[in-house]
């Protein structure tokens, strides 16, 4: 179960961290505003791979 907990809360931080990179995505223009949206992108990806981890072990 502590496990399980650490796997949400890495989950959390980078899906927090996807949303700030979307809002810099916002402000952002050209080839800077791909990076940040990939880097959100690859964030959410992988807070969606800890989850299905934290499922696993529960």
């Amino acid at each position: 179960m502590a496990r399980e907990t650490d796997w949400n809360a890495a989950a959390a931080r980078l899906e927090s961290d996807a949303a700030r990179y979307d809002r810099e995505a916002a402000r952002s223009t050209g080839l800077w505003r791909r990076i940040v949206e990939d880097q959100a992108d690859d964030h959410r990806a992988w807070a969606a791979h800890y989850r299905a981890k934290a499922k696993r072990q529960h």
